[in-house]
């Protein structure tokens, strides 16, 4: 997508801790106008603390925000530049999907129509229905309308995709597209690596309250240092050993074991394993960010 050079969001040194517990250390990133950046990292690692932050719904320890040039603080004047959906929306269950979408255009001075924003994101049926009776993937859609309908220049979406089925998901990241377009920037945050391979411009991983990469999927997936994986997700003693006595660049965690390096090395480490246990469960091809999370993980432990 293309790309301002103007941020809209922008995290400097975000940090949250709780007395001798540190969540967040440090996290400082730029999103801008016409990117989709993808937040990545394990339950607990952060994530959803640093998106608070970035929008003013958690005060920092240490550090700043802004979005679109304004300073972030809670209940400032930032709040109508940006667009929300948490993990939990809240809205009552008798409410109609109508209602719910006109009661948050009264809240902006140029909001998109309720109606074709509806209409938009798949609900145009559904006007007249209840929250409760909309379906899980119905409910997320209307999340993200609300989302939008101040037209923000800026999007946080936490988990949007929670729940959902394959084909859901893809659906509401191509909705995703379609509806914010090139003046808007999208945070969202996932803990599914493949979707976020899939989907982002951009992809920022935490672990342990710490930013870890950040960068295109192509760039991230490039830090690993090669071009093809072999991963074995329950591996063998002796697959272990023959693994950790070679000279490919390798990681494990718990049992499954990951080696990276050139396609000809790794099928001849693919053939030797065979040879020692052909019932082993072998995966192999490309590196994928699934592959680049476990060495980033493994390496920021050690």
């Amino acid at each position: 997508m293309p790309k301002s050079d103007v941020p809209v969001a922008e995290a400097d040194n975000l940090s949250k801790t709780y007395g001798a517990n540190t969540v967040v250390e440090s996290a400082s990133f730029r999103i801008h106008a016409g990117e989709v950046v993808v937040l990545v990292g394990p339950n607990g690692s952060g994530k959803t603390t640093t998106m608070e932050m970035l929008v003013g719904l958690r005060r920092p320890t240490l550090g700043r925000a802004s979005i679109a040039g304004v300073a972030v603080r809670p209940g400032g004047p930032h709040r109508s530049l940006v667009g929300v959906q948490l993990q939990q929306a809240g809205l009552p269950n008798r409410l109609r999907a109508g209602e719910a979408l006109h009661a948050a255009a009264c809240l902006y001075p140029s909001p998109e129509n309720p109606r074709d924003l509806l209409e938009r994101v798949g609900l145009a049926h559904a006007w007249k229905t209840p929250v409760d009776r909309l379906s899980g993937g119905q409910q997320r859609r209307l999340d993200i309308a609300i989302a939008c309908i101040g037209r923000p220049p800026f999007l946080l979406l936490d988990e949007p995709t929670s729940g959902m089925d394959p084909e859901g998901r893809a659906e509401l990241w191509e909705l995703l597209r379609a509806t914010t377009g090139p003046s808007c920037g999208v945070l969202a945050s996932t803990h599914d690596l493949g979707e976020a391979e899939a989907f982002a411009d951009r992809v920022i991983m935490m672990r342990n309250g710490r930013l870890i990469l950040d960068g295109s999927v192509s760039s991230v997936i490039a830090t690993s240092g090669g071009e093809w994986r072999i991963r074995i997700p329950s591996a063998s003693p002796s697959t272990m050993a023959m693994i950790e006595s070679s000279e490919l660049r390798h990681s494990r965690a718990g049992s499954t074991m990951v080696a990276i390096g050139s396609r000809h090395e790794i099928e001849l480490l693919r053939a030797a394993i065979d040879a020692d246990d052909a019932a082993e469960d072998v995966i192999v091809g490309p590196i994928r960010l699934e592959d680049v999370f476990l060495f980033a993980r493994s390496e920021e432990a050690a």
